[in-house]
């Protein structure tokens, strides 16, 4: 077995996951009498500072269990390159190297070219470089304090691929890359594709130990499988703009990916503005609409930068560019001040599907 404890900046040693918690529903066998009855299994434990969940569909606890020590295994390999909140991760140590080439590891190599790949598709909305202001608006969420201007027109010269050196190289490569960042200052921050990045990996782990029936969810950002036994596929929830939100729909889903991003959890409020945690990159300030928005697409990456990358754009924007982007379906709420509705604002909603 493995561990982390329930937070990104606490990652301690191995073989410290919480035991497996195992619930069992013995359920139908498949159609065909020849195949033997599938149980479900579950594992659930804190980790990166929200809640992993595991579900698969297996013929015995034993071969269950295998399959989630080898998605854990996958996870555990991946923190210490990809955690931004870790000093000595390797992502990290790359961002306190300036202007000397590095040669990065398999994984973050990945990263970095399906970070340029997005960067592409988005038009510079989705961007990498964006850490110096995202550091700067955390801390003045924890202070509860806008930054100082001198301190916001400091970062402008940091950010931007124009600020980093990559070796030109196809997107699907799987060679190491060799990368160099050339301003002071400046910090990768992957945060927006890594638990994606991570969860992809974890779900290929179970997949590669025998069991395609599988869903895995970090803090709400999913995986899954095919359908489980006796359903047309697994339901997922999509939530509201506001807290006190019934659920918006269900969607029922199979082998895809999905992830809902927004400001719900995560702003500051001073002065009568509404700050997001989420950056616009080209204009260099967080976001202050307020909205939500859901992803489904093929890979649990497309669907984290996805959803990322259309709050961004915001929902005009973001209908425009969905036909050009590599995700299935997005919806989009957004809420207008300018309409009322019962002397509240109004929620704008769009309900975007590629066609099959």
């Amino acid at each position: 077995m493995i561990g982390f404890s329930n937070a990104w900046q606490s990652f301690i040693a191995p073989h410290e996951w919480l035991p497996l918690v195992l619930c069992l529903t013995t359920l139908a066998a498949w159609s065909r009498s020849d195949e033997p009855s599938l149980e479900r299994f579950e594992y659930v434990a804190p980790t990166m500072g929200t809640m992993l969940k595991i579900v698969l569909y297996s013929e015995s606890q034993a071969r269950a269990e295998e399959a989630i020590d080898a998605a854990l295994n996958a996870i555990e390999r991946l923190i210490p390159v990809l955690n931004n909140y870790d000093p000595e991760s390797e992502i990290s140590q790359l961002s306190q190297t300036i202007q000397s080439p590095q040669t990065l590891s398999p994984d973050l190599s990945v990263v970095v070219r399906q970070a340029a790949r997005w960067h592409t598709l988005s038009k510079g909305k989705f961007d990498i470089t964006i850490g110096p202001l995202t550091q700067l608006w955390s801390q003045a969420r924890r202070n509860q304090k806008l930054p100082d201007p001198v301190a916001i027109e400091s970062v402008h010269g940091r950010i931007g691929w124009n600020n980093l050196r990559v070796t030109p190289v196809p997107y699907d490569a799987t060679d190491p890359l060799e990368i160099e960042l050339l301003a002071d200052g400046m910090r990768i921050d992957v945060s927006g594709l890594a638990t994606g990045y991570i969860i992809d990996r974890a779900f290929e782990a179970i997949v590669d130990a025998g069991h395609d029936c599988a869903l895995i969810d970090i803090g709400g950002d999913i995986r899954m499988g095919v359908s489980p036994p006796g359903t047309d596929g697994w339901t997922i929830d999509v939530g509201g703009i506001r807290r006190d939100a019934p659920p918006l729909r269900q969607l029922r889903l199979h082998s895809c990916a999905v992830t809902a991003s927004g400001d719900l959890n995560q702003f500051i409020e001073i002065d009568g503005r509404r700050y997001s945690h989420l950056m616009d990159p080209i204009g260099q300030q967080p976001i202050e609409r307020r909205q939500s928005t859901t992803v489904v697409a093929a890979t649990a990456l497309d669907a984290d930068v996805g959803a990322t990358t259309l709050c961004v754009m915001g929902m005009d924007e973001a209908s425009r560019a969905f036909d050009s982007l590599p995700i299935t379906q997005a919806i989009l709420l957004e809420i207008d001040p300018q309409l009322t509705q019962d002397c509240l604002p109004a929620i704008r909603y769009r309900n975007l599907v590629h066609d099959q």
